[in-house]
C-alpha cells in the first residue's frame, strides 16, 4: 500500500525573528511572512511555496534547535510509520486542531516531526 507523503515546512531557530524574516524576503526575492502564534513565531512562504517556520532560539549553548532544523512532513499513520517502519522512538508528541504531531530523532541525532494528517493546516495553507 502506497501512502501519500508531503513535505510541510522547515524550521529555523534564530535570535531575531523579524530580522530573519526580512533576510528570507531578500534572499528569495519576495514571499510572504505572517506571525502564527503569540510568542512571535512566524511562517515564511517563498514565492514558489516553500514554508519556513521562524522560531526564537531558546539556548545559545545547545547546538540542537539552532539554525535550520526539525524538518516536518505530513502523512497518515505517522506514529506507526515512525515506530514500525523507521524503528525509531517518538521523543515528543504535540497536537493542533488537525491532529497529532510526532517528534523523533534520526540516526544522525536530527529531530524530525511528522503531522498525522495530509491536508495543510492553517500555518501552511495560505
Amino acid at each position: 500500500m502506497t501512502l501519500k507523503v508531503s513535505f510541510d515546512h522547515l524550521e529555523v531557530h534564530v535570535q531575531n525573528i523579524l530580522k530573519y524574516s526580512n533576510f528570507l524576503l531578500k534572499i528569495f526575492e519576495g514571499g510572504e511572512t505572517k506571525i502564527i502564534n503569540d510568542n512571535g513565531t512566524s511562517m515564511f512562504k517563498s514565492p514558489e511555496g516553500l514554508f519556513i517556520e521562524i522560531k526564537k532560539k531558546i539556548s545559545l549553548e545547545e547546538s540542537i534547535n539552532v539554525g535550520f532544523c526539525q524538518p516536518c512532513l505530513r502523512r497518515t499513520n505517522a506514529k506507526y510509520f515512525i515506530e514500525h517502519q523507521l524503528n525509531l522512538d517518538i521523543i515528543e508528541k504535540s497536537k493542533n486542531e488537525m491532529g497529532n504531531i510526532y517528534f523523533f530523532k534520526d540516526h544522525e541525532n536530527i529531530i524530525w516531526h511528522i503531522k498525522d494528517y495530509l491536508d495543510r493546516d492553517a500555518n501552511t495553507n495560505w
